[in-house]
C-alpha cells in the first residue's frame, strides 16, 4: 500500500503520457530497454571520440595507422559482442586463432 501511494505521489505531477506503468513487469521492461539505449549511446560516444585523424606530414607513418585503425576495429567488435573473441572474429570475418594473435600482439586486455 505505501509503495503505491508514493507512485501515486510521484506521478500526480506528470503530464498523463509520462505516467509511470502499474505493472511491475512492464516498468522493469522499460528500465532494461533505457539501460540498453544508454550503453548503446556511450558506446557511439566513445566510438565518435576514437574519431582522431593524423595529419599527413613528415612524420606520418602508414603502418602505425594502420595498426592504430586494427587496434581499434578489435576493440569495437569486442565491445559489441561482450568481450567474446569467437564472436568477434565472426564479425570481422578473421579466424579465431588469427583475433587472439592481434589482441596478443597489440597487447589488448579482454574481459
Amino acid at each position: 500500500m505505501r509503495n503505491e501511494s508514493m507512485i501515486t505521489m510521484q506521478t500526480e505531477h506528470l503530464p498523463p503520457h509520462a505516467q509511470l506503468p502499474r505493472d511491475p513487469n512492464l516498468l522493469n521492461t522499460k528500465l532494461a530497454n533505457i539501460s540498453t539505449l544508454v550503453s548503446s549511446l556511450n558506446a557511439a560516444v566513445e566510438d565518435l571520440e576514437a574519431l582522431d585523424l593524423t595529419k599527413m606530414d613528415e612524420q606520418f607513418d602508414f603502418y602505425h595507422e594502420v595498426e592504430r585503425f586494427e587496434i581499434k576495429l578489435i576493440k569495437s567488435a569486442l565491445r559489441i559482442t561482450g568481450g567474446s573473441q569467437i564472436k568477434a572474429a565472426r564479425l570481422l570475418k578473421l579466424n579465431a586463432t588469427t583475433l587472439n594473435a592481434k589482441i596478443k600482439t597489440f597487447k589488448l586486455a579482454t574481459k
